[in-house]
């Protein structure tokens, strides 16, 4: 649970490096990276696996 003493950090994305065995068509490939999350509450990383859908369309069939 955050506290009012944890605070929020904004912040920018000024750059961004990848290792180029994880590029593809000049795009970081995230079928490459094979991301993780860290669950805070949990203790625990979990790896982010296959796609489930795409950003502002499947979305907007439910409105």
């Amino acid at each position: 649970m955050l506290k009012e003493e944890d605070g929020i950090l904004v912040g920018e994305i000024v750059n961004v490096s990848a290792d180029e065995s994880v590029v593809t068509d000049g795009v970081v490939d995230v079928t490459k990276v094979k991301p993780i999350s860290f669950d805070p509450f949990g203790n625990a990383y979990y790896g982010i696996g296959k796609k489930v859908g795409n950003a502002f369309k499947d979305g907007a069939k439910l409105k």
